[in-house]
C-alpha cells in the first residue's frame, strides 16, 4: 500500500472515535443525564434509529456529490449535535440530540471501503481491507481508554465533548488525504436487493447488529452490577484487543480459503465464543471471556467488505450504506431489549440475547450459503 492509502486509513479510522464511541458514550452520559441504563438504551436506540434513516442517504450522495464535499458537510453538522447532546438533560431531550447525532452521522466508512479497491495498485483489497480492520480495532482499544480518562477526570459530558473535537480534526486531516477520484458510473442495474446474495449479507449482518446494540448496553450494566462502572470502558478494550490479533493475523498471513467458507467459518466462531460472556460474576473474569470473544471480529468484518466489493462492484459505497440502516435498526432492536435485562441481571443471562442473534446471523448465513460467491467473482 502507498503512504495516500495508509494515510487514509489511519484518519479516517480515527475519525471514527466519536462514532465508534457514540454507544459507550451515550450509555454513560444518558445513564448520568436520563436516568438509569433503560434511559440509556432508549438513547442509544434513538441515535441508531437516526442513523438508519440518513445512511442510505449520505451514502448515495458520496457518488453523486463527491468524498470531500459530503464529508465536510456531515462532519460539521455532526459535531454540532454532539455538542448538543453533552449539553442536554433529562430523558427525551438527550433522545432528541442522540437522533439528531444519528441523522448527521458522516459515512466516513463506507466512503473509505468503497475507496479502497480504487487506490489499491495490485487491484487486490484484500490486505488493504485487513489493514483497515486492524485500524479500526486500534480505535477501539485507544477509545475507550480516552472515554474513561475523560469520564474519570471531568465527567461522561467532557469525554463527549472531547471525543467529538478529536473525531472532527482526524476527519479534517481525511479529508486533505481524500484524492479527487472519478465519480462511479450511474449506469442502471438491478436492484441490489434484488440480488440473493445482498438479501444473505443483510440477514446475517441485521443479526450481527442486534449483538453490537445489546454489547455496549450491557458491559457498562455488567461493570456496574459488579462494583465497577469505572472499568466499563476498559472491557470494552480488551474486547477490541482479541480482535486487533485476529486482524492482525489476517494482515500479515493474508486471506486463505474462499470467501464464503471463511465468512461462515468466522461468523460461527464469534457465536460460539459469546456463550462463556454469560458465565463470568467479576471483571477480572470477564476481561479474559471478552478478549476471546473479539478474536474473529476483525477477521470476519474484513471478510464482509470483501464480498460487499465483490457483489456490488461500484455499487459498493450504496450498498455499505444500506448495510449500515440495518446495522443500525438491529443495534436499536439489541440496545432497547438490552437495556431491561442490563437493570435486572448485568451480566450472567442478559447476554445469551447476543449469543441468540449471531446464532440467528449463523443459520441464516449457513442456509442461505449457496447465494454467496466463493471467489472475487460476483
Amino acid at each position: 500500500m502507498n503512504v495516500r492509502v495508509s494515510g487514509l486509513i489511519v484518519c479516517y479510522n480515527a475519525a471514527q472515535l466519536p462514532v465508534a464511541m457514540r454507544p459507550l458514550l451515550i450509555a454513560l452520559v444518558a445513564a448520568q443525564q436520563a436516568g438509569g441504563f433503560t434511559g440509556a438504551g432508549l438513547a442509544g436506540g434513538a441515535a441508531a434509529t437516526g442513523m438508519a434513516l440518513s445512511a442510505p442517504w449520505w451514502s448515495r450522495a458520496l457518488a453523486r456529490y463527491g468524498d470531500r464535499r459530503i464529508l465536510m458537510t456531515s462532519g460539521a453538522l455532526f459535531l454540532v449535535t454532539e455538542l448538543a447532546l453533552a449539553a442536554s438533560h433529562g430523558l427525551l431531550p438527550v433522545m432528541g440530540a442522540a437522533a439528531l447525532c444519528g441523522l448527521c452521522t458522516p459515512p466516513i466508512s463506507s466512503s473509505l471501503r468503497s475507496m479502497l479497491p480504487r487506490l489499491v495498485a495490485t487491484g487486490d483489497p484484500s490486505r488493504a481491507y485487513a489493514v483497515n480492520a486492524v485500524a479500526n480495532e486500534t480505535v477501539y482499544i485507544a477509545s475507550p481508554l480516552w472515554v474513561t480518562g475523560w469520564g474519570t477526570l471531568a465527567g461522561p459530558a467532557a469525554a463527549l465533548v472531547a471525543s467529538a473535537l478529536a473525531g472532527a480534526a482526524a476527519l479534517g486531516a481525511g479529508i486533505a488525504f481524500t484524492p479527487a477520484l472519478p465519480r462511479p458510473s450511474r449506469r442502471a442495474g438491478p436492484s441490489l436487493t434484488a440480488l440473493p446474495a445482498v438479501r444473505t449479507l443483510a440477514g446475517a449482518y441485521l443479526a450481527y447488529w442486534v449483538c453490537m446494540g445489546a454489547m455496549w448496553v450491557l458491559l457498562p450494566a455488567f461493570a456496574a452490577h459488579a462494583g465497577a462502572s469505572h472499568q466499563a470502558g476498559l472491557l470494552v478494550a480488551l474486547w477490541s484487543v482479541g480482535s486487533l490479533a485476529g486482524g492482525l493475523a489476517l494482515a500479515v498471513r493474508g486471506p486463505r480459503g474462499a470467501y464464503r467458507d471463511r465468512y461462515l467459518w468466522l461468523l460461527g466462531t464469534l457465536a460460539a465464543t459469546s456463550l462463556p460472556l454469560a458465565l463470568p460474576a467479576t471483571v477480572a473474569t470477564m476481561a479474559v471471556t471478552i478478549t476471546l470473544f473479539g478474536i474473529a471480529l476483525a477477521p470476519w468484518l474484513a471478510t464482509s467488505d470483501q464480498l460487499v466489493a465483490v457483489i456490488a462492484g461500484p455499487r459498493s459505497s450504496e450498498l455499505y450504506g444500506w448495510l449500515t440502516t440495518l446495522g443500525q435498526i438491529g443495534s436499536a432492536i439489541g440496545a432497547a431489549l438490552a437495556g431491561p435485562l442490563g437493570d435486572r441481571y448485568g451480566g450472567g443471562p442478559a447476554f445469551l440475547l447476543v449469543t441468540a442473534a449471531l446464532a440467528a446471523g449463523l443459520a441464516i448465513a449457513l442456509t442461505r450459503r449457496r447465494t454467496l460467491p466463493q471467489d472475487g467473482r460476483p
